[in-house]
């Protein structure tokens, strides 16, 4: 018998795997989600079975040497999703963020829920006996704690993020409650009576920028989906690229904002101008504005010079149906400038009431077809959607995850579609990564 394997490395190696030979004394004990030792150019290293066969063409292959871990079906199932929706392999997943002998004892819990809560009902959270929260940086670990420590009593909060203070923190098998840096949720395993707390689960600082697209928060709701366990997410607002239950908000929005509404942008510029005749503006703007006089462009919202909001023409829906990236985009920025007293101009075109929108049952009805509409046609937890632009046709693809082409602008582009089932093929998915490795992809997460 024979064991294709991916190597356990920082590298996919162009999306390949190796052929080995199954000794017989190990036949029978391994299977597709084994790690084993090999020897890779005279190196001896670690890989995962990625599948098994009776035959190969290869000559001159090498033995297995030693199994390390068996991985079951699940396991390697939940790697299988992170890595594909990730567009790397299995191998280059468990090398950077997974501790294999930590991952290999964890099991499908017998209870699972989710919930999203915004920041301001973060008081109605109840507690279970054991809490880990998750943060995306040092500084949020401390202001949590801060905001926690009279609350409950935090045993511990990562302050440097090294690696020798994640083994002191899991080894303390009695601690309650807990605050980590994100990029160590895959070194802990879940359990039934515990909960996990994603503070801030919008923050762009979650994702893992050395491997393409991987972001802690999806890999949260997959995990969550996959394995079950207790997790809780506190944002402005959910994400329904992830997070696909009903949802109903609980807060009353009220932000104190101007309108100036006008024709264009000039005549905004010329009434705000007209108001404050003698004032200087350090704004913020999601377009910043011509070279005016009295309009200072801060790109930085952290900038302490900032002063003034300027949100052009907003937009948070389209025929009734919600787009929760620009409403979460809307809220942060808006949450932001109330709690730092920083004046909100609103320029629109049309005489609009962002307090009144928000509070509306409207709200409710844009939130449901939101959601619905990615339930059927994606981009949703369990269906991501990819444009492909390539320079060339691509010869000989299997329409299962990769349709097209049509051509544009002199591109050929393709729609990568995969779902995560069962039924996923790895594989498969490996080899159209390896034909696709040298074209532009683009994610797709809003509905259109």
């Amino acid at each position: 018998m024979f064991a294709n394997i991916e190597i356990i490395s920082n590298n996919t190696y162009n999306f390949s795997n190796f052929t080995y030979i199954i000794p017989k004394k190990y036949q029978g004990k391994v299977q597709q989600g084994t790690i084993v030792e090999i020897k890779f150019r005279n190196k001896n290293l670690n890989g995962i079975i990625v599948s098994t066969s009776l035959k190969t063409n290869i000559n001159k292959l090498n033995n297995i040497e030693k199994v390390v871990h068996n991985l079951d079906i699940i396991q390697f199932k939940y790697l299988q999703y992170i890595a594909s929706v990730n567009r790397i392999n299995v191998g280059m997943l468990l090398y950077n963020l997974f501790d294999i002998g930590t991952y290999g004892n964890q099991k499908k819990l017998s209870s699972k829920s989710i919930s999203n809560i915004s920041f301001e009902t973060i008081s109605e959270i109840i507690y279970k006996k054991k809490n880990v929260f998750f943060v995306p940086s040092l500084k949020q670990s401390k202001l949590l704690y801060d905001e926690l420590k009279n609350v409950i009593d935090i045993d511990y909060f990562q302050k440097f993020g090294g690696k020798d203070e994640l083994i002191k923190i899991i080894k303390n098998k009695s601690y309650s409650n807990i605050i980590l840096l994100s990029n160590n949720f895959e070194k802990i395993n879940i359990e039934n009576d515990v909960n996990y707390i994603f503070y801030d689960s919008n923050s762009s600082a979650y994702k893992l920028p050395k491997l393409n697209e991987l972001n802690i928060i999806e890999s949260a709701y997959l995990k969550n989906a996959v394995f079950g366990g207790h997790f809780l997410f506190i944002s402005e607002f959910p994400n329904f690229e992830y997070f696909n239950q009903r949802w109903i908000p609980k807060e009353i929005y009220d932000y104190k904002i101007e309108y100036f509404v006008s024709n264009n942008l000039k005549d905004n510029i010329e009434l705000i101008s007209y108001k404050y005749p003698n004032e200087k503006f350090n704004y913020y703007s999601n377009e910043e504005l011509p070279n005016i006089k009295n309009f200072n462009f801060i790109n930085n919202l952290d900038d302490s010079k900032l002063d003034t909001l300027i949100i052009q023409n907003p937009n948070i829906s389209n025929n009734k149906i919600l787009n929760s990236f620009k409403l979460i985009y809307l809220l942060r920025i808006l949450n932001l400038a109330k709690k730092r007293n920083i004046k909100i101009f609103v320029f629109s075109s049309n005489a609009i009431d962002i307090n009144k929108t928000l509070n509306s049952n409207n709200m409710n009805i844009w939130i449901n077809n939101e959601i619905e509409v990615r339930k059927k046609y994606g981009p949703n937890n369990f269906y991501k959607i990819y444009s492909v632009y390539s320079d060339e046709l691509i010869n000989n693809i299997d329409e299962t995850y990769l349709l097209g082409p049509k051509k544009a602008n002199n591109k050929f582009i393709y729609e990568l579609q995969i779902k995560l089932t069962d039924k996923l093929d790895y594989g498969l998915l490996q080899n159209i990564y390896k034909i696709i490795k040298d074209c532009e992809i683009k994610r797709i997460r809003h509905i259109s």
